[in-house]
């Protein structure tokens, strides 16, 4: 069930995009043709009688597409007719392109908002376990939620920050935890796993409770949205400088697996964990790669500096290479999610 809600969920992140597409191209005048959440031989499909839009479900349900007339610069009339997005100016073109990402940007900015309003989980820095992942370490070497890990190889622990810091030391080596339940202490040994360097026993911090008013909590959401944004930029430069990061490509199994895991955790760490994927659409998007929103907005900007347009021919076979690797890329992260966990 679990993973079957992850799925809806990054379906909505995925809808939600396209919708910011589908949106600006009516607003500007562009005739859209379809609008479709998957990919694929479609299971359900509608035309609109007074639009003439079809809206489709396709048979995968991961991704989705807008279908403007003219997006395809093959296309009959696309610069000949008034309602097509290649007879459109440079800005317009750019604001449809760039309305995709910014509605996954709008989506976590409100989604935080409201989180933050009616009550956001805010770790706690003590000792005691308040998550533990189904399967991991922890979890097989009979460690509960509320164990207060009290000493770590002998060596008194009060904080998380402490007992964070041991286990991430400690990978692929057994260690013994002091730890209290209720009113009995015992001894309990555990290897952490080694993920990267990083030794991990799949356990959280614990949490409590934090509501804001309304003004803070759209306050900390855009706040929340800058800062996550900014780390992960920071992240991706030392990743791409070789310099140590705990950064790593993930594909789509690993994205709903740890989807999964927050809503185990609870409903709110898995809004903002969606939040979150959110907002990496909105970041992954923009980038100035052929076939992504950000790349086609760099050639409306190159075209409107040199006042020529890109050939055709040249914009669309970019644009398709584009595609076809980032398409593999996925392709080949997900096999090795799926082969090597």
């Amino acid at each position: 069930m679990s993973i079957a809600i992850s799925i809806i969920a990054l379906g909505i992140l995925v809808a939600f995009h396209e919708l910011g597409h589908y949106a600006a191209a009516r607003a500007v005048g562009m005739r859209v043709l379809r609008y479709s959440i998957g990919f694929f031989k479609p299971v359900f499909s509608w035309t609109s009688r007074k639009t003439g839009i079809v809206y489709q479900v396709g048979a995968l349900p991961l991704g989705g597409f807008v279908q403007i007339k003219g997006m395809n610069p093959f296309e009959e009339g696309a610069f000949e007719d008034a309602d097509s997005y290649q007879t459109k100016a440079a800005w317009k073109r750019a604001a449809v392109i760039a309305a995709g990402p910014i509605a996954n940007f709008a989506l976590a900015f409100v989604a935080l908002a409201v989180l933050f309003s009616v009550g956001n989980p805010v770790e706690v820095n003590e000792s005691r376990v308040g998550v533990v992942s189904r399967g991991g370490p922890a979890e097989r070497a009979g460690i509960r939620i509320d164990d207060r890990v009290l000493a770590f190889d002998g060596t008194p622990i009060s904080t998380w920050d402490e007992l964070a810091g041991h286990l991430n030391a400690s990978p692929d080596r057994r260690v013994t935890l002091l730890v209290r339940r209720g009113k009995v202490t015992r001894t309990i040994a555990v290897t952490p796993e080694d993920k990267g360097g990083v030794g991990l026993i799949g356990i959280g911090p614990p949490t409590t409770t934090v509501r804001l008013p309304v003004h803070e909590a759209v306050g900390a959401a855009f706040g929340k949205c800058v800062s996550a944004i900014g780390m992960t930029l920071g992240a991706f430069a030392s990743w791409l400088t070789g310099e140590e990061t705990k950064m790593s490509p993930v594909g789509p199994v690993g994205i709903v697996k740890m989807a999964a895991s927050s809503l185990d955790v609870g409903v709110a760490h898995f809004v903002a964990f969606v939040t979150y994927l959110s907002l990496m659409l909105f970041l992954f998007n923009l980038f100035p790669l052929p076939a992504l929103d950000g790349g086609r907005c760099l050639v409306l900007l190159g075209e409107s500096i040199a006042r020529r347009r890109l050939n055709r021919t040249v914009d669309a076979y970019v644009n398709t290479a584009g595609f076809f690797l980032l398409l593999g890329l996925i392709v080949v992260i997900t096999v090795k999610e799926l082969v090597f966990g």
